[in-house]
């Protein structure tokens, strides 16, 4: 199970950071920098989970954070903030913090 978390959680960082990298080419904004922060802190959990450090979850936190933060700001500001997306961006990045406790 660890595997498949460390897995998501890779996969959910990377793709966040391909995001925020091709927002951050067509405009310079706070919230992509934000995003490309929670990715990176979010993909060195994974690194901290793999070596077996017990404070991953902590860091996981903070990245899963800034990339639901991120997503809200870029929403408000397109003012196309879809209630449903950000609903499942957040019960997703809640599961894969649990996993990082658990596992």
């Amino acid at each position: 199970m660890k595997i498949i978390i460390c897995i998501l959680s890779a996969l959910f960082g990377g793709l966040s950071l391909a995001a925020a990298v091709s927002q951050l080419k067509s405009e310079k904004s706070p919230s992509a920098a934000i995003m490309i922060i929670g990715s990176l802190l979010l993909i060195f959990a994974v690194i901290l989970n793999i070596i077996g450090l017990k404070f991953d979850f902590i860091i996981a936190a903070l990245g899963c954070l800034a990339i639901c933060a991120a997503a809200i700001m870029n929403g408000k500001k397109s003012a196309q903030l879809h209630i449903s997306h950000h609903i499942i961006r957040g019960v997703l990045s809640v599961a894969l913090i649990a996993g990082h406790v658990i596992w």
